[in-house]
């Protein structure tokens, strides 16, 4: 009994590639954003609290009887150095595609590679007592090399 192998010409074997290519990519577009916030939120930034002084977990807070629970700083110490930039407690980063706790840290690691940083947060405080204007912040991130 002969086997019989399944043979592709040039043009069939470009079409395979093209697809395999299309859902790799999908694939990577869909679920990179979430595996980096996992990473920041489980690892990286476990690792800076003492560092930098805060402490981030879980954000309860609420506005107009709903409530709601975000990633954010539950704690900062005033003369650690996100207290010197003006991060408060229950500032919660964010970026406009939900990815905060990534901003976050890619904002502090840039610090940390001697590049000046910034990023987003929202007060939960000043946003549940109806003070938008107050709770919507960029914090500025010096370089870590002039920080000190």
């Amino acid at each position: 009994m002969r086997s019989s192998l399944i043979r592709l010409g040039w043009s069939h074997l470009t079409v395979v590639a093209a697809g395999l290519a299309t859902v790799l990519a999908v694939v990577w577009i869909t679920f990179m954003p979430s595996l980096e916030q996992f990473y920041a939120l489980e690892f990286a930034l476990p690792r800076l609290q003492q560092r930098y002084g805060f402490q981030f977990g879980t954000v309860k807070f609420s506005r107009d009887n709903v409530t709601y629970e975000w990633e954010g700083i539950l704690s900062v110490a005033p003369d650690g150095e996100l207290g010197r930039m003006g991060v408060r407690r229950h500032d919660v980063p964010f970026a406009h595609h939900g990815n905060g706790a990534a901003a976050f840290y890619h904002a502090l690691m840039a610090a940390e590679r001697g590049h000046v940083a910034e990023f987003d947060v929202l007060n939960a405080d000043d946003w549940s007592a109806g003070r938008d204007q107050q709770a919507f912040r960029t914090i500025r991130v010096p370089s870590r090399s002039t920080a000190r």
